[in-house]
């Protein structure tokens, strides 16, 4: 017996729940967001969010000494309003009718939804994830956010830059809506080093110290980093005992490869997809993020498995391509990721890192 295609949709729309899973157990950092509670499923407010951020105490504190003083005013004036805007992805696959009409019984399902929809969704995640490491906009997800401050996305057809910048002090750049140059305290750590065996694990103990004093107060220390494999490899050589390292484990059994190391406090991940060649201005000799999961906040449209969905992978209605013997598939994902707290973020360079 034939598989229709509204047969292989309604069992997509069943298992989707369990594939959003999925897709935060594939980066650490979005597995965090949701773990931590900072995932907001909006309703209808539409894709563009408002957050405050307080880069400093938000009061003031007066020495009473005689009774007669005047209490200072309560508030300082440090919250400031940052905006991000959610951009609507849209991964479409084609499945050949003739699979589903040589297919027969729950077995074939199966290997119909292994072949096709599991493989596009894994196609999926290592897209957004190589776009919220390097941000260089390829396979059309430039409108999802990106760690990379020397690079841009679009989430709405205007240009913002990417989270970390990969330099001191202050610049001009718009990061989640805030000019790093005119907000003071929206600016992330940053330190450069001179040769990976010479200060590179000091730089890295000097970044992430800046960001426990910054974030200890409300938004903890940073728990997780991400560097590519050279840096990952030479942190891992320095080491002089033996060292165990971790994996990110999901819901199905299944081990999606991204090992880890403790450093200090913090788990130091290899991530793949950060290509050098594509991360301009930091000599493209490697490159380590540092990251507090606390600071950062995600939001999406909602889940809502009708053929309309709001977009946390949800999917539409299948649709017979004309003049084609196979039915399109969407996969749509409608999600915003954005930090409260740049300064509790840092990221290390050097022209020889490696």
């Amino acid at each position: 017996m034939a598989i229709s295609p509204d047969v292989l949709a309604s069992t997509l729309t069943d298992l989707l729940p369990g594939y959003s899973e999925t897709f935060t157990k594939w980066h650490p950092l979005l597995d965090a967001v949701v773990t931590g509670g900072n995932l907001s499923k909006k309703k209808l407010e539409g894709p563009s969010r408002e957050f405050t951020v307080v880069t400093g105490g938000p009061g003031q504190v007066t020495h009473i000494q005689t009774g007669n003083e005047v209490i200072n005013g309560g508030r300082k004036q440090l919250a400031v309003r940052g905006n991000e805007v959610a951009p609507r992805l849209i991964y479409a696959f084609d499945v050949p009718r003739k699979d589903m009409a040589e297919a027969n019984g729950k077995q074939d399902l199966a290997k119909l939804i292994k072949t096709y929809p599991e493989r596009a969704l894994h196609d999926f995640y290592e897209m957004l994830s190589q776009q919220l490491a390097v941000g260089d906009g390829a396979n059309g997800v430039g409108g999802f956010v990106t760690l990379n401050g020397n690079a841009q996305y679009s989430p709405d057809g205007v240009a913002r830059d990417g989270i970390l910048e990969p330099i001191a002090g202050t610049s001009g750049k718009l990061v989640n809506g805030l000019s790093s140059a005119g907000t003071p305290g929206w600016q992330n750590q940053f330190a450069t080093t001179t040769g990976f065996s010479v200060d590179g694990v000091r730089k890295m103990r000097e970044v992430y110290f800046k960001c426990q004093r910054e974030g200890r107060v409300a938004d903890g220390t940073v728990d997780m980093m991400f560097g590519d494999e050279v840096s990952f490899l030479n942190y891992m050589d320095s080491l002089q005992e033996h060292v165990r390292t971790g994996q990110i484990e999901s819901t199905d059994g299944k081990n999606y490869g991204r090992q880890s190391i403790k450093f200090v406090d913090s788990d130091f991940y290899l991530e793949d997809s950060i290509d050098l060649t594509k991360l301009t201005g930091t000599s493209a000799d490697g490159c380590i993020y540092m990251l507090n999961s606390s600071s950062f906040e995600a939001f999406t449209l909602g889940q809502n498995a009708s053929m309309e969905g709001k977009g946390f992978f949800d999917q539409g209605a299948p649709m017979r391509i004309p003049d084609l013997d196979a039915y399109r598939y969407e996969l749509i994902l409608y999600f915003g990721l954005h930090t409260v707290q740049r300064r509790a973020n840092g990221i290390v360079t050097g022209t020889a890192l490696s």
